[in-house]
């Protein structure tokens, strides 16, 4: 399909996601008008105009325009932004999912975004997935994800749930926990452990952020015995690139980027015993299950590792994980709009 280049074509949002949305757009030949933003202080992005939204609707005719919703973020109500937008007098709206399919047909834009023609081709594995979940409630979930993912539209999705790593509707940790945490940030998730009652009888935490590793260590110096690693975490032990240009998360490269020490979990924590496993590493976490398969097999540690960073991992680590034969029971929770901070639940039966 080709944008409608006799009428204006307007990105809502000017932040990272909508420059990169009006490069890729310009990269295929589509013309950006401007975009719009809440954001008073911005006069122009990438060359071109910045404008409030009601601002641009006082002074041109909205109804004739295309709004792409460039917010791809946990925290962006894009049905209230879209609501909102209507009652302008904007009528053609784009969300990013109808962008993919119909604008940048066979890319990944990033994260789990992709052109929605991919979840239909797999639906004989969601299916299996569905069937091998342990509640209706997660069930429900991987519906609604699905559903919005295909269609982009955000009020499909339940609210977030409380609590990540630990939500109150799925049975409590071990209180005295030998807990690894890849992806430890600035120690976010311990804290909050340590504020709903837990204890540490063994702590290791991988972070290869430098400046994020300095805060984690700094947070969590008061636990003793704690080992912090400033690392990452996947299938072998190398130095590879960081990169963090696209977020306060930042990924693994394999070339390029700040060089980062990288290890597997056998061998950065043999006999390490864990009770519990959490994940959160920008699309390494089947690589870093791999890496971690002796520990997993020997001591089988519940597990609680995030999903949403590529479009396949929604099914795939769940198909990893069960393929290990461990008797887990699988769980589905998401902590954050717009299906990101998706987490598998596995606990040992």
């Amino acid at each position: 399909m080709n944008a409608p280049q006799s009428n204006p074509l307007l990105i809502y949002g000017a932040g990272l996601a909508g420059q990169r949305i009006h490069r890729a757009l310009a990269a295929r030949q589509y013309s950006v008008t401007g975009f719009l933003d809440r954001d008073v202080s911005l006069s122009e992005r990438d060359g071109i105009p910045v404008t409030r939204a009601e601002e641009w609707a006082r002074n041109n005719d909205a109804s004739s325009a295309s709004v792409i919703v460039g917010l791809f973020n946990p925290h962006a109500d894009t049905t209230e932004v879209i609501s909102q937008l209507r009652m302008q007098g904007y009528r053609r709206i784009i969300n990013m999912v109808e962008l993919m399919r119909d604008y940048l047909t066979g890319e990944t834009f990033h994260y789990w975004l992709t052109d929605p023609r991919f979840y239909p081709r797999h639906a004989d594995r969601i299916a299996a997935m569905r069937a091998g979940l342990a509640d209706d409630q997660s069930k429900a979930l991987l519906d609604r994800i699905v559903e919005f993912r295909t269609h982009g539209d955000a009020s499909q999705l339940p609210p977030p749930s409380a609590k990540q790593y630990f939500p109150d509707d799925l049975p409590r940790w071990p209180d005295r926990l030998r807990f690894i945490d890849c992806g430890g940030y600035t120690g976010d998730t311990v804290q909050a452990l340590q504020d709903a009652g837990y204890h540490f009888e063994a702590l290791a935490t991988f972070e290869p952020n430098l400046s994020q590793y300095a805060t984690l260590t700094g947070n969590l110096k008061h636990i003793a015995g704690a080992t912090h690693f400033p690392c990452g975490v996947s299938d072998t032990n190398r130095l590879a690139g960081f990169d963090t240009s696209l977020g306060a998360g930042g990924h693994l490269l394999d070339a390029g980027g700040e060089p980062v020490v990288c290890l597997r979990l056998d061998d950065a924590l043999p006999g390490f015993a864990p009770n519990l496993i959490k994940m959160d590493i920008e699309g390494e976490e089947p690589s870093a299950l791999c890496g971690a398969r002796t520990l997993i097999d020997n001591y089988r540690p519940n597990l609680a590792i995030s999903v949403y960073h590529a479009p396949g991992h929604l099914w795939e680590i769940y198909e990893q994980i069960q393929a290990m034969s461990l008797a887990y029971r699988f769980h589905l929770r998401c902590h954050a709009k717009n299906s990101f901070d998706t987490i598998l639940y596995a606990i040992p039966e």
